[in-house]
This record gives C-alpha cells, sequence and structure tokens, in this order.
C-alpha cells in the first residue's frame, strides 16, 4: 500500500452527498469616483452620471471620461452580490454512499493506480483484513461501487480483482476542462477514518478534512469554525442539532473538535495534516536514500578489495554468481534524482524503490550502460513488479515498509 494517496475531491464530496443548494449575499469594499465632491459641482459629465440612465451610450462616455480626469476624486464604497451555490453544477451527481462504501473506496486509492487509474491483481482477502469485515462486505460493496459508477471491477482470480477508478483522470485537470483538484491523504489518516463507526461522523470528518484542505490553497490553515446550520448543509435532512452534536462526540484522534454556543470549532491534528506530513516524509525519504548510497558504496569498497559478500536482501551483488572477477561499481545520484526516489517511495515505498534501484544497478550500472531518466526508469520497473505480483496478499506485501514520518 502506498503511503500516500491522491483522492479526487469531486469523488469524495459525491461519495458524502452533495450539500443542499443555498445563496449567500457578499459584501466588496471598491474604489469610485466622488461625484459629489466640490470639484465635480461644475462639470457637465458629472451631471450626465447623476442624470442618464446606466445603460445608456452617453452615461457610458461621459464615465469614460471621468475616469481618465486628473481632478477626479475616489471614494469608498461597499457593494453586495448573491452568491448561488449548487454542488451538483460544480461536482456532478453519484449516489450518496454508506460507511464501508466509503472506506472502501478511499482504500482502494492506496493500491498504486496507474495513470489511468487502473489497479490491478488487489486481493480481497487484504480489502476485508484492512476495513475489518468479511470477504462478503467487501464484494457487496465492491457491487455498489460498480453500479453508482464510482469503479468498474472484474475479478482476476478467486480471491483477486482489478479495479479502475472511473474518474481518476479527471483529478488532475485543470478548472476549465472539469477538474476539481484532489485531496492528499495519508495512511495514518486513513487508517483513523477507517476506525470511525459512526457514518454521520465519517461524513462530518470527511467534510472538514476537505474544507482545511481548500483554505490551505491560499494560507496555511490548521482550524475551521462552522455552525449547526452549515453542518446541516451537508447532511440528510433528518440531521438536527442534538444527532449533528452525538456525532461530533464520539471519539476520534484526527480533530480536536470544541463546541461554544451554536459554533463547532475543528482544529486537526498535526500528525494528520497531510501536506506538512508529505513534506516531513518527503525530506526524510531524501535522508534514507542518501544514507543508504553513503553505505552503499562502502560496501563496494569492501567487497571490490576483499571479495566478501554481505547479507544482500535485494540483490545488488547477485552478479558475484555470474563472475567471480566482477568490479562492481559505485552508485552516483544527483541531487534531483534523490527527489525523484523520494517522491517515487511515497507513493509506491521505500522498499519497491530499493528493490527497483537493484534491477538498474544489475542491468545498467555494471555494465556502463547510459540511464537518461533514472526517476522514469525505476518507475517503469516499479510498476512492472506490481503487475506481476499475483500471491495472497502480495498487493501490499512488497509495498509496505516499516518506515514512518514520524
Amino acid at each position: 500500500m502506498d503511503l500516500f494517496a491522491n483522492i479526487g475531491k469531486a469523488v469524495l464530496i459525491q461519495s458524502l452527498g452533495l450539500q443542499k443548494n443555498y445563496t449567500e449575499t457578499a459584501s466588496e469594499s471598491i474604489n469610485v469616483i466622488d461625484h459629489d465632491n466640490n470639484t465635480c459641482h461644475n462639470c457637465k459629465y458629472c451631471d450626465i452620471i447623476n442624470s442618464f440612465d446606466t445603460d445608456s451610450d452617453t452615461y457610458k462616455a461621459a464615465q469614460v471620461i471621468c475616469e481618465s480626469c486628473p481632478h477626479k476624486v475616489l471614494t469608498t464604497k461597499t457593494v453586495y452580490k448573491k452568491i448561488y451555490h449548487n454542488e451538483k453544477n460544480r461536482y456532478g451527481y453519484k449516489p450518496r454512499l454508506k460507511s464501508n462504501s466509503i472506506k472502501l473506496l478511499l482504500l482502494l486509492h492506496f493500491y498504486h493506480p496507474d495513470k489511468f487509474g487502473v489497479i490491478c491483481n488487489v486481493n480481497s482477502l487484504q480489502l476485508a483484513k484492512e476495513l475489518g469485515c468479511d470477504i462478503k462486505t467487501i464484494f457487496n460493496n465492491l457491487e455498489i461501487l460498480s453500479r453508482y459508477n464510482y469503479i468498474s471491477y472484474c475479478k482476476s482470480s478467486t480471491y483477486n480483482i482489478t479495479v479502475c477508478l472511473n474518474d481518476y483522470e479527471s483529478y488532475y485537470l485543470p478548472a476549465n476542462k472539469g477538474g476539481r483538484g484532489f485531496f492528499v491523504m495519508s495512511l495514518d489518516l486513513l487508517k483513523q477514518i477507517i476506525q470511525l463507526e459512526n457514518l454521520l461522523t465519517l461524513r462530518i470528518h470527511l467534510r472538514e478534512l476537505i474544507e482545511i484542505d481548500n483554505l490551505n490553497i491560499k494560507a496555511p490553515f490548521t482550524a475551521v469554525s462552522k455552525t449547526f446550520k452549515e453542518i446541516k448543509l451537508v447532511l440528510p435532512d433528518y440531521c438536527r442539532p442534538c444527532i449533528i452534536k452525538d456525532a461530533i462526540s464520539k471519539k476520534s484522534d484526527i480533530f480536536d473538535i470544541s463546541v461554544n454556543d451554536k459554533v463547532i470549532r475543528f482544529e486537526i491534528n498535526d500528525n494528520f495534516n497531510c501536506r506538512r506530513r508529505k513534506d516531513e516524509c518527503f525530506n526524510q525519504y531524501i535522508s534514507l536514500f542518501k544514507e543508504f548510497i553513503a553505505d552503499f558504496n562502502q560496501t563496494v569498497i569492501s567487497v571490490n578489495s576483499s571479495n566478501v559478500f554481505p547479507d544482500d536482501s535485494f540483490d545488488f551483488f547477485s552478479a558475484q554468481n555470474e563472475k567471480q572477477d566482477i568490479h562492481f561499481q559505485f552508485i552516483k545520484i544527483k541531487d534531483y534524482e534523490y527527489d525523484d526516489l523520494a517522491q517515487l517511495a511515497m507513493q509506491y515505498s521505500y522498499n519497491y524503490v530499493i528493490t527497483a534501484l537493484s534491477t538498474v544497478y544489475n542491468n545498467y550500472i555494471l555494465h556502463e550502460r547510459e540511464i537518461t531518466n533514472l526517476g522514469g526508469l525505476l518507475r517503469t520497473i516499479i510498476i512492472s513488479l506490481i503487475n506481476n505480483s499475483t500471491g495472497p496478499g502480495s498487493s501490499s506485501s512488497t509495498g509496505s515498509d516499516n518506515f514512518s514520518a514520524a
């Protein structure tokens, strides 16, 4: 399983249930010409603006002249405009999902979808273990997700399935082409979400996570405040304030929740602030890879001088079985390539990257073959490793490791 997954906001909001339509009035302060000041009293263009209809050509011509007048005086004016919120128009519609279906949909995103959203050989027994349910529940919910067009799937063996996340390609489109962005979720956060037993608690938590993520686009945010009325807009009609209070009272480590009068404040725990965690994880992976390469190159010196081979769980020195007189090479990684390694580790895991690097070492570096794009080559090898993993639980066994960005 990946340590982080990108989950489309449109798909996630559809699964939670669309917000009820509503209109709000927003105010804005703008600078306008003050036609009541003394300078404008004897100006014919000021008289035209005060007398003619705003849609007339005469008014518009006078307005252009006033805009360029060197004697104009500006004042501040508050204008109001109505904003109509309609999530169906913005995100599209799919039926609202229940708890297990939402959790399964989130979980599937952590099984290495390719650029088309296709996930090969996912083990249903492993999915059942992760969600704490039986295999029948998994297939029942796969059917629901398929019927509602969230996914397409087929069995590839008794327990393995191939899944297509139907809207995956739209996650990365710009807004003018229908893209609505994606939410970066960590594996740690997913595990906390899976533990939420109450459906309303699950829906509220995921909604507030999306809200904080949207606010983080403009500036760092760790908390958001909502009234009961605002929360009720995204929940079924039966959810009165007392039901909402009961839902947010359920124990969770994701948010520190406080209720003051009619306002609920959600402050996210630092451990589940995914943007911050992702940066920490990225930097720690870079450190791990630099340490690994330094240790490996020291080992190469020892192997070449003494011909004593270490315990090699990743098969970097498998060439010893073919040639006894081989001269092992150093691994040389550029700074920007460490960034590529860290990005791959965050998506596929540290072990997958090291395993792929051993393949590159034996097939390219030892034979002094040119590598023009190390990151792209490693990704191709990793995808091949994933697609060829067909044993029970193998979709996650190689892809998991003990590293944590704590």
